[in-house]
């Protein structure tokens, strides 16, 4: 079984076929799937209308920062992962999040955000 099985996940992704492709992958793995957002606002408003147990976020979107939308999961304490194709930098620094580098694999997603998952819940209950 999955270590997403059930988990409602968060998809911030501002290219369709990158997000088709992403949606697809986390309903293999029995993710229920919250999105996709294209752009920060519709991020912000889904966190804000949806339980979410995790979220993969596109670092840049249509040259917006993603920033917002990790801010308010972090406020939750609802784990993430950043998609980028510009490798581990100061925004996956400054949020403590694990990088996925596109192009990206179902196993590489699906293991990157068990471990987001997992260390937040280790986090919370130290």
């Amino acid at each position: 079984m999955s270590a997403l099985a059930n988990r409602r996940v968060l998809v911030v992704e501002d290219e369709f076929l990158i997000s088709a492709m992403l949606c697809d992958m986390l309903i293999a793995a029995s993710a229920e799937v919250v999105g996709p957002a294209a752009n920060v606002s519709a991020a912000l408003k889904l966190i804000e209308d949806n339980p979410v147990d995790g979220a993969i976020l596109d670092m840049n979107l249509n040259g917006q920062w993603i920033d917002p939308v990790a801010e308010a999961l972090a406020r939750r304490a609802i784990p993430f992962v950043f998609t980028t194709g510009y490798g581990t930098n100061v925004r996956s620094q400054k949020f403590g999040a694990r990088t996925i580098e596109k192009p990206y694999t179902l196993e590489c997603v699906e293991a990157e955000l068990a471990l987001a998952i997992e260390d937040s819940a280790r986090a919370r209950s130290d």
